[in-house]
């Protein structure tokens, strides 16, 4: 209703003394535009979803455009394009239009019955983001172009960039329906790869049968044999500029070419470090959405070359935003060099092999100002003689200036969107993406407390995120190593989207969290690692897992993995692997009631989590009275899918505690204790009393998290406790150090040394040699 409220005002502050009826809007003869129509949604209708007037997707892929007509109007223009390509207003549009950059538009028409109020758009890509544009056009004439110009046209409506809704339009086409796998690679060298096609249909289910047959053509009578007529095999617009074999860029595909309904194709003369799509086509199929089968993308390989220093040269201004809603801002005291184009460039250059190493220079400051996409696989860390010598690198992720109020901050994507005529459902392969010895913050990031102050609003960054109508990933390893991060707000790392993804190995190792948080007044966000696999059980990002060696230091940020509670029959073919080792977490989401340190509501079967050696410590001033102490555990509920045996092996040993007053039961956990037999690990001990040794290995009683009855936190470590009290209200500074976490360490005294908590090597090993 808000935005409704607001729309109404613009439009009755546009319209003056102005008409409106319910389907056309009336101008006066003297003016000297025409007033500029608007496509019919919920936001200007207030009529709900049920309105038959609404715009719409239908039949998946199909756009019911509506819109208010214009009177003195000859003629409606309307224009189409994907999603990111024309997101930040008026001059990406001018530019998708013009080419730039290779882009182009979905489509263009003129419809020429001024009293047209809709159209109908079919055979849009499947699952693609689409935005809409229209004008009124006060003349026309399709033998030339004058009318383009003229003067009384309207402005465009659906111009606007993210923050201007009430300016722009947008639809998501539907998923298209199951299709069969038919193209697989092998054997890809650095000039060559073999393609393999399989229009065999035999192996899959009778339902999944059923959805092919309706959809599909055959060449046999039991309808088992799929109709695949050529092979196209192009060129990757994220690396345009590759070479490709002339003979496959079209090629029909002979009978002979089949043996047991299987034909393979050597395609060589291809170009080093190149990406390529592969797609295999019914010609008897007139849509093309619709022809295709599964499309692949693959890169051929290339040696990665010696490590690249990126010399740091400031950066005095920078620029944000385009055409209208650019701005320039004066980051000379900074002292900070950009690295956008760098990593931009390096996606689609096919001259630098996937893993390329990037050197920054220690002691120096780099940054990014746009979410920067990464598709390639690449490491970026401090040159390794500056850190022999004590000097870092520090990355900004955005936060050095403001666009009004706004904090103007950016994350690393995971992935890219499609480009136009580009298959969403392709699956990008990415190698080995690795972030190691830096120091990452946004300096001027403002969470929830800002925002109660009245100083700023909670900003939504993350360090990475991925586009909800991005490409699939399959991701060899993600690794941070040897990081620090500081103000990120909103969550840590968030995968979303319809298509599938896949991790293979996930590592977080020797890093420090602290200064980040809190989105909201509960500490919410999208957690550390926010494991939403909504609708899709083939998908794995939690594959393989390895956090160890962090410190989280009294960061409210969510769960440090969540499933984000999808109840999901998952694939058999998904393992989890869990391996949380010696990592200390101090005051970890105390703020909330609800999230728990892990919430892993949904496992699958033949999982296995091996939890030991960390220690929790939750701590605060006597005088902190307003501070909150809650501390959930594992919050697990469910087993299901997997290898279908409705179990998981939890090796739980060896993690601490200190003696502090916030403990329950002897536990650092108000809720969901590991031992618990409620939502926990120890839900299933019961259940599984006579295969203890097998999913319990390191037995109950390791459970419990032990308690050192000797020790507070503050006779283990120096300064624990946070720095700032927390008021009546929530302030920005209630989980914010300003002396960092290099001060967080044990005290070498005899007794801590002597300790049970200390001999059990348990925790971050950074903290336990004293300060450094």
């Amino acid at each position: 209703m808000k935005k409704l409220f607001i729309y109404s005002m613009m439009l009755m502050a546009t319209l003056s003394i102005f008409s409106c009826k319910d389907d056309d809007i009336s101008e006066s003869a003297n003016r000297d535009k025409l007033f500029r129509p608007a496509f019919r949604t919920d936001n200007n209708t207030g009529k709900g979803s049920t309105d038959p007037y609404n715009c719409a997707i239908t039949d998946l892929n199909t756009a019911h455009l509506y819109w208010y007509t214009v009177d003195d109007a000859v003629a409606y223009e309307i224009k189409w394009a994907i999603q990111n390509y024309v997101a930040n207003g008026e001059q990406a549009w001018i530019d998708t239009e013009a080419g730039v950059d290779g882009k182009e538009l979905a489509g263009h028409v003129v419809v020429t019955d001024p009293k047209q109020f809709d159209l109908v758009i079919k055979h849009l890509s499947y699952q693609t983001d689409y935005r809409f544009a229209i004008r009124a056009l006060h003349s026309y004439d399709p033998n030339n172009d004058s009318w383009k110009t003229d003067p009384k046209n309207s402005d465009w409506y659906g111009y606007g960039n993210g923050r201007e809704w009430a300016d722009y339009f947008e639809m998501q086409t539907g998923a298209r329906y199951d299709v069969p796998f038919v193209i697989q690679t092998l054997n890809i060298t650095k000039t060559s790869m073999v393609v393999r096609l399989d229009r065999n249909i035999s192996k899959y289910s009778d339902d999944e049968k059923k959805i092919f047959r309706d959809h599909f053509n055959f060449v046999d009578d039991d309808q088992n044999v799929l109709k695949i007529d050529y092979l196209t095999f192009t060129a990757s617009k994220s690396t345009p500029t590759a070479t490709t074999n002339p003979t496959y860029l079209h090629f029909d595909i002979p009978e002979s070419a089949w043996v047991n309904d299987v034909a393979e194709f050597t395609i060589d003369g291809l170009s080093e470090n190149s990406v390529y799509n592969i797609d295999a086509w019914d010609s008897s199929i007139e849509v093309k959405v619709d022809a295709c089968y599964n499309s692949v993308m693959k890169s051929t390989k290339g040696t990665p070359g010696a490590p690249i220093l990126i010399k740091h040269v400031p950066t005095a201004k920078d620029t944000i935003g385009t055409g209208e809603n650019m701005n320039i801002y004066d980051i000379s005291s900074y002292n900070s060099m950009k690295l956008d184009n760098i990593i931009s460039n390096y996606n689609s250059d096919v001259t630098v092999a996937e893993n390329q190493v990037f050197y920054l220079e220690g002691g120096k400051t780099y940054h990014f100002t746009a979410n920067p996409n990464i598709y390639k696989g690449m490491t970026l860390r401090t040159n390794p003689e500056d850190v022999a010598q004590g000097k870092r690198a520090k990355v900004y992720l955005g936060g050095m200036t403001k666009t009004g109020a706004n904090v103007n901050t950016c994350n690393f994507m995971l992935g890219r969107q499609p480009n136009a005529g580009e298959n969403s459902t392709i699956t990008l392969d990415i190698d080995s993406i690795r972030f190691m010895d830096l120091d990452f913050d946004v300096p001027m990031a403002t969470n929830y407390g800002h925002a109660q102050e009245g100083t700023g609003n909670a900003v939504g960054n993350y360090f990475m995120n991925m586009y909800s109508n991005g490409m699939g990933i399959n991701v060899t390893l993600l690794e941070w190593n040897n990081c620090t991060f500081q103000g990120l707000i909103r969550g840590f790392f968030r995968i979303q989207g319809s298509n599938d993804f896949y991790i293979h190995n996930l590592k977080m190792i020797d890093c420090s969290h602290y200064n980040s948080g809190f989105y909201d007044n509960n500490g919410g966000g999208y957690n550390y690692i926010h494991a939403d696999h909504k609708g899709k059980p083939k998908s794995n990002i939690l594959e393989n897992v390895e956090i160890s060696g962090n410190v989280f230091y009294d960061s409210p940020k969510g769960s440090l993995i969540t499933d984000s509670g999808r109840n999901l029959n998952w694939d058999a073919s998904v393992r989890w692997n869990l391996n949380i080792h010696h990592n200390t977490f101090v005051n970890f989401m105390t703020r909330s009631t609800k999230a728990a340190w892990m919430n892993t509501r949904y496992i699958p079967g033949g999982s296995e989590a091996s939890i030991h050696d960390n220690i929790w410590i939750n701590t605060k001033d006597a005088d902190d009275v307003n501070r909150a102490m809650n501390a959930l555990g594992w919050d697990a509920r469910n087993i299901q899918g997997g290898d279908g045996s409705g179990k998981v092996v939890f090796n739980i040993y060896n993690n601490w505690t200190t003696n502090d007053p916030y403990l329950k039961g002897g536990q650092p956990f108000n809720n969901n204790a590991f031992n618990a037999t409620s939502n926990s690990p120890g839900k299933w001990q019961k259940t599984w009393k006579d295969e203890l040794d097998t999913y319990y290995p390191a037995g109950l009683d390791e459970l419990k998290v032990h308690c050192d009855p000797e020790l507070k936190a503050t006779d283990l470590m120096v300064s624990p406790n946070p720095q700032h009290f927390v008021g009546a209200k929530p302030s920005h500074l209630d989980h914010h150090t300003d002396k960092g976490i290099d001060g967080l360490y044990y005290q070498q005294t005899e007794k801590v040394l002597n300790s049970a908590i200390y001999k059990s090597g348990a925790g971050a090993p950074r903290l336990r040699n004293g300060k450094k």
